[in-house]
């Protein structure tokens, strides 16, 4: 099984590690909601890493504020095809 994740959200785009790359635009947290939304529903992970701002980072900011209510998974790696994956539950 592939691992479908998205890499990063940021300046108004989330960048989706699809085979090609995708990028899909939103234009403020409202319609960013409804994107994430959509993206746990296919299955999708949000990748989680030590640095920067991961976009498991800015989904448990949107739970925080209570604009987010559902749960998502995150992924990590620790090597070269190496990854793990963990459920978030909604705040």
């Amino acid at each position: 099984m592939t691992l479908k994740y998205v890499e990063s959200i940021q300046g108004g785009i989330l960048k989706i590690a699809d085979l090609p790359v995708r990028t899909v635009p939103y234009r403020d947290d409202a319609e960013l909601v409804i994107l994430l939304k959509e993206l746990v529903e296919q299955g999708y992970a949000f990748l989680d890493t030590p640095s920067g701002w991961p976009p498991a980072a800015v989904l448990q900011q949107l739970q925080e504020q209570g604009d987010l209510d559902f749960p998502f998974t995150a992924v990590t790696w620790s090597g070269s095809g190496k990854y793990r994956t963990y459920q978030v539950p909604a705040c």
